[in-house]
């Protein structure tokens, strides 16, 4: 039977349908498991995916549904009250209320108040079929069905209006009402084998990159209306774009410590030199001309000439860094396997 050439979904613990119309996928609650998330003293050392920083805002996103939330500087937490407890992947500010985070299951979830209350505005999950049903598929919808219960693994808002999900299989969903409507809008790319979408970023001009499988790379010019199909110069897996401080510099990392710098918006590529060999997940500018990488096995990769060059240092603990920022206070927040690490390197 057709359903069992299915893809299946392989990742890690660390790792991580069409027009969606209306806020959740219809028989969502069928399917999705609506625990809320429990608060926990140790959920700041349990494993987080994500952190971004808005003013003086920093929040927080990883296992378990857990959200924290802290004002100042990462000294103290708060736990967020949170409708689910899937691993959530990513998290981005429209504004300093409005806060997007996405996960497992295809879950999308939205704060309306700085990032203390959480709502579900969709999901995916997936759901066991009979070979009756799955039969009675159209071959539209049976192409869909490896997204059913794959996770949205990056999110990424222009303002408190507009913004994209991207994930697992392809996925790449829109909304322009603040996420009271999602949208497929995978057709606005060329990913016609559905690799899967690891990242999407932005610089403050509006041009927005996507990363992903088999070295895919997207550029739009427009805030993501219409995009571009850049040539790769590698063909392994990207976890993340960087971008800045100038508008037609970006970075884009991934698998085996693969690094490349591009000066004209993805058009041509430089490979970085660095001696690291493990995936890079995440990165954050230092001033005008230096980077910090970080990845799996504690890998922090300092750079100071633009992104040619990168040093190395590695974590006593080894443990996977799979997100860093900047504080208001001007030192950084990495979080990763290990939960909250402030002891990181000044901006200055």
């Amino acid at each position: 039977m057709r359903y069992s050439m299915i893809r299946t979904l392989v990742g890690t613990a660390l790792l991580w349908g069409a027009s969606t119309g209306s806020a959740l996928a219809a028989d969502y609650e069928k399917h999705l498991d609506m625990r809320a998330s429990i608060p926990s003293d140790k959920a700041t050392e349990s494993l987080l995916t994500d952190v971004e920083v808005f003013n003086d805002k920093v929040i927080a996103v990883g296992d378990r549904g857990h959200i924290l939330v802290s004002a100042d500087n990462g000294q103290s937490w708060s736990q967020a009250q949170v409708p689910v407890q899937y691993l959530l992947t990513a998290v981005d500010f429209g504004d300093a209320q409005n806060i997007w985070a996405v996960g497992h299951e295809g879950i999308i979830l939205h704060s309306a108040d700085g990032g203390s209350n959480w709502a579900l505005q969709y999901a995916n999950p997936h759901r066991v079929r009979t070979d009756e049903e799955l039969n009675q598929l159209t071959d539209e919808e049976f192409a869909k069905l490896p997204q059913a219960g794959s996770p949205l693994l990056d999110v990424w808002f222009r303002d408190e209006k507009a913004g994209f999900a991207v994930g697992a299989y392809g996925i790449f969903l829109g909304t322009v009402d603040g996420g009271k409507t999602w949208q497929d809008v995978a057709s606005r790319i060329e990913n016609f084998d559905g690799w899967h979408l690891n990242a999407i970023s932005a610089n403050e001009q509006g041009t927005v990159y996507i990363a992903g499988e088999k070295g895919v790379l997207f550029r739009s010019d427009d805030g993501g209306e219409t995009w571009v199909t850049l040539e790769s110069p590698y063909q392994g897996s990207y976890f993340g774009a960087l971008t800045g401080p100038n508008p037609d510099d970006v970075l884009v990392f991934g698998l085996q410590g693969n690094i490349f710098k591009s000066s004209d918006r993805g058009e041509s590529w430089l490979k970085a030199k660095s001696k690291g060999t493990d995936g890079v997940m995440d990165g954050v500018l230092l001033g005008d001309k230096g980077s910090i990488l970080v990845g799996n096995s504690g890998v922090v990769l300092t750079s100071k000439d633009g992104g040619a060059n990168y040093t190395m240092q590695i974590t006593k603990s080894r443990e996977a860094i799979l997100a860093v920022e900047t504080l208001p206070n001007g030192k950084l927040i990495m979080v990763g396997q290990g939960g909250v690490d402030l002891a990181a390197p000044s901006m200055k």
